[in-house]
């Protein structure tokens, strides 16, 4: 049989593990805002994407957020659902690797391989040069119209830019029946 004094501890030292498990507990972490887009061209709000390089463009409208993307340049026809949320996820997606001062020499900003342009339906327009691949090849140097710094952006997103120069994403006329 356990006396009273022996329960009583117990219960005490049973209480103590309490208090410490309780004041321990890992507490979980305040979400973060997400963080601003590097272009304010929301896909919602997003009413035209133009890419330009190489002697090239791709121009891609729709009169709202709500409508279907049509594809205005090199030809015009509606826009291949998948391929013109790949390019406009893409845009979205950009982020500054790394921000640097306003000259960097081997930036290639002078005479960009491609600039990038969206319009979103409040009428604001935002320009985006992409110049030459970053020093270690990870990015390409861009900036922002208006803005004097240079940017190291991802090759990710520059890549679906290519992509939307080199095969523009209209949507194939339908295959007939047999």
């Amino acid at each position: 049989m356990i006396s009273w004094r022996t329960g009583g501890l117990l219960l005490l030292v049973l209480a103590g593990l309490v208090v410490y498990a309780y004041a321990t507990r890992p507490v979980p972490a305040t979400p973060r805002p997400p963080a601003a887009s590097f272009l304010p061209c929301p896909s919602v709000d997003l009413v035209l994407v133009r890419v330009e390089g190489g002697g090239r463009a791709t121009q891609l409208e729709r009169a709202s957020g709500r409508d279907a993307w049509r594809v205005t340049q090199p030809v015009a026809g509606p826009a291949d659902p998948d391929q013109a949320s790949y390019l406009i996820e893409s845009i979205d997606s950009i982020k500054a690797l790394n921000t640097l001062g306003s000259s960097v020499p081997s930036a290639g900003l002078e005479s960009p391989r491609e600039i990038l342009t969206c319009r979103v339906k409040g009428g604001g327009s935002y320009t985006l040069s992409i110049g030459n691949p970053s020093f270690d090849g990870s990015g390409y140097y861009a900036r922002r119209s208006g803005d004097s710094r240079v940017y190291v952006i991802s090759s990710v997103e520059v890549d679906a830019f290519d992509h939307a120069l080199a095969e523009p994403p209209v949507k194939p006329p339908p295959s007939p029946s047999t």
